[in-house]
């Protein structure tokens, strides 16, 4: 049995792989009080989940093959370089689990994981050519030409987030302003809808797709038509520089199929000048693991 961790900008999920197969989880909510102090929050986060894991389980640390960690922002030797989201800058989480657990482990970027994992067993599995799209507090994501997976010898890379979309636009948690993320992420979607609504930004997703976007309040229809406008111009150019056969959008967004904004992404994505190569329009589907695409890719060695 394998152990896949994956951390997000809202919430951390743990649970027990076997392949394709998560065989138990559980997840925590990240609250106001918990980001005061990530890092803290991450680990003790960890050792509860996966302690509770363990005990309803019947089983010990010591037969878990691996330990492996999907983790947002720019990974390298083990250590969580910068995730803005999150407001960590060089977290060893490696070294400091290290001191906790003597399982092997390993650690990369969560919209690689997510991504492994459709390619290996979900979605993407019958493509050569594919992008991977994580939407959720954050954008990120991977890129397969010829079946393989894109990878940098620098850092993580493929931080389609942060590519910027509008110079000098709203100002992004990297630092930069304009970026991709911080016009259509689920994140900058909910912190716009809930300002103009005057509600709780502290909401969940769920709450946010299922009842403050779809009761249709006209005073959000201009915010998600920018939300819509922006995440066509970003996959749109992805489209443009990988000619993927295939686009699949994973994270929180996944879960948005069969919403109407969905719908209406591909109305604009088919539209004569999204993409340069119209004519020729790749697939475009839903991440088939959802959220647990990042658990299940975590232990892909």
């Amino acid at each position: 049995m394998k152990i896949g961790i994956d951390i997000g900008g809202s919430h951390i999920g743990i649970g027990f792989v076997n392949g394709s197969e998560i065989v138990a989880v559980k997840e925590k909510n990240f609250n106001r009080e918990d980001r005061k102090n990530m890092e803290e929050t991450i680990l003790v986060s960890i050792q509860e989940l996966i302690s509770e894991l363990l005990l309803e389980n019947h089983l010990k640390i010591e037969e878990v093959e691996l330990i492996g960690i999907a983790a947002p922002g720019t990974i390298a030797n083990g250590v969580i370089v910068k995730a803005g989201n999150l407001g960590l800058h060089n977290f060893k989480i490696i070294e400091k689990l290290g001191q906790i657990y003597h399982n092997p482990m390993q650690i990369r970027n969560d919209g690689k994981c997510a991504a492994l994992a459709e390619k290996a067993y979900g979605a993407m599995k019958n493509y050569e050519d594919c992008v991977f799209i994580n939407i959720g507090t954050g954008i990120g994501g991977a890129a397969f030409l010829g079946g393989k997976l894109l990878e940098p010898k620098r850092y993580s890379g493929f931080e389609f987030g942060h590519m910027i979309l509008n110079k000098g636009g709203r100002l992004c948690s990297c630092g930069k302003q304009g970026c991709f993320e911080a016009y259509s992420s689920i994140k900058a979607l909910k912190n716009k809808v809930t300002e103009t609504l005057d509600v709780d930004s502290d909401i969940s997703g769920q709450y946010l797709r299922e009842e403050l976007l779809t009761k249709a309040d006209p005073r959000v229809k201009e915010d998600i038509e920018v939300f819509l406008e922006y995440l066509k111009t970003g996959i749109g150019n992805l489209i443009d520089i990988f000619e993927p056969e295939v686009v699949c959008l994973g994270g929180s967004f996944a879960y948005y199929e069969g919403n109407p904004i969905f719908a209406q992404l591909l109305e604009k994505l088919h539209e004569s000048t999204a993409l340069f190569n119209a004519g020729d329009f790749p697939q475009i589907v839903m991440a088939e693991f959802k959220n647990d695409a990042g658990i299940i890719g975590a232990v892909i060695e």
